[in-house]
Order: C-alpha cells, then sequence, then structure tokens
C-alpha cells in the first residue's frame, strides 16, 4: 500500500491518482487520499460518542437487572413497595461512575480500532482513516495517546478548520493525519508527467509507487 508520505511525494513527481478504483463513489474519487475536514471529522467523532453513549447505557440497564436477580426486592406490601422504590436508587451506579466508565471505554475503543485498522466505526461510516507520519496504521502506543489526548481535549479537533493542513491540535502534537480513504489504502497511483523522476530516485523500481 502506498503510504500517505510516498502519496505526496509522487503528487510532486507527476503521478496522478487512478481515476478508475473500483467501489469508489464518484464523487469521493477527487478526495481520496487527502485530509479531512472538520466537518467530516466531527461527523465520525458524533457517531463514535453516540455509540459509547449506548453502551454505557445498555451497562446500566444490565447491572440494574442483575440486582435483581442477585438481590430480589419483595413487593407483597405497601412498605416493600416504598423500600422498594428507595433501593431501586441504590442499584444505579452512581453518575460519576457512569461518566468515568464512559471516558475509558472511548479511550479503549478508539485506542484498538485506530490501532488494528486506523479506522472506528465513526471513521469508517465516513470514508476516513487514521495515520502517522509515514501513512500507516499507528501503533498501540500512539493510538493510546491520541485516544487519551482526544477524549481528554476533544476542543482540540476545533482546529482544522483553522488549519491549512486540516490538522488538528493532537495531529500536531503527535504528527498524526486523518485522510479520506473509502477503499483499503491511499489511492492507487499510474504515471503522469513527470514520473521517470520518482523512479530515478527509487533506483529504477516505479512499482513502489503503486498501491
Amino acid at each position: 500500500m502506498t503510504t500517505f508520505r510516498e502519496y505526496r511525494a509522487a503528487q510532486l513527481h507527476g503521478f496522478v491518482a487512478d481515476r478508475n478504483v473500483p467501489a469508489l463513489p464518484t464523487d469521493a474519487v477527487r478526495f481520496q487520499g487527502e485530509r479531512a475536514g472538520l466537518v467530516s471529522r466531527a461527523v465520525a467523532a458524533i457517531i463514535d460518542v453516540v455509540l459509547i453513549f449506548a453502551a454505557v447505557l445498555a451497562t446500566i440497564a444490565a447491572l440494574w437487572m442483575l440486582s435483581f436477580i442477585i438481590d430480589p426486592t419483595n413487593t407483597g406490601n405497601l412498605t416493600a413497595s416504598v423500600e422498594a422504590a428507595a433501593d431501586r436508587q441504590t442499584r444505579i451506579p452512581p453518575a460519576v461512575a457512569m461518566v468515568a466508565y464512559g471516558y475509558v471505554l472511548n479511550v479503549l475503543y478508539w485506542t484498538a480500532f485506530w490501532a488494528l485498522s486506523g479506522r472506528t466505526v465513526g471513521n469508517l461510516v465516513m470514508g476516513l482513516r487514521v495515520v502517522n507520519r509515514k501513512g500507516a496504521h499507528p501503533g498501540w502506543f500512539l493510538s493510546l495517546a491520541r485516544a487519551l489526548f482526544c477524549t481528554i481535549f476533544p476542543i482540540g479537533l476545533i482546529w482544522v478548520a483553522l488549519s491549512r493542513r486540516n490538522r488538528s491540535v493532537q495531529d500536531m502534537v503527535l504528527r498524526t493525519s486523518v485522510i479520506y480513504d473509502w477503499v483499503v489504502g491511499i489511492p492507487w497511483l499510474k504515471q503522469g508527467d513527470g514520473a521517470e523522476d520518482l523512479r530515478a530516485e527509487r533506483g529504477g523500481n516505479g512499482d513502489e509507487a503503486h498501491a
């Protein structure tokens, strides 16, 4: 697969993106391999946060139902019913604990998906991928650092709107990028004017410039 750095270098030496990319939406072809903007990244992040929120709610519901299995409430009389209503409040975990749980779950979710494939569910829906400075999937350590940074300082994403390179604060600090990628990798490249220069720089092997 062509890395992001190789893709940029190839463009400067006359290679162009192959427009005959299978399974690639027509309107998305010209954006393939480019850094993503604020709107698409924000929508992807919202999708991920909604999924984590749903997981937290599911956990609360599961714990609540499990508590009744472990410690059933006797509702045979009025007194017991009143006590059950009060007891019901103690069966739900404290809000602070569940918020902390949500943050931890979010960090683990982003870390695992970025390290394994470079994209989360939100990224997949929006056709995005997170890459390191070499254009490959970020490793586990970098993914963890980025997940922590994004979870603790989500407002850093706003910088994408001000950056000429569409990079968030997290991207600038950790040297990562979020690119449009609707297919397996950064787009296939084909020879254009000046491609011979790039082949000469690579020792005559032009195949390396192809995904």
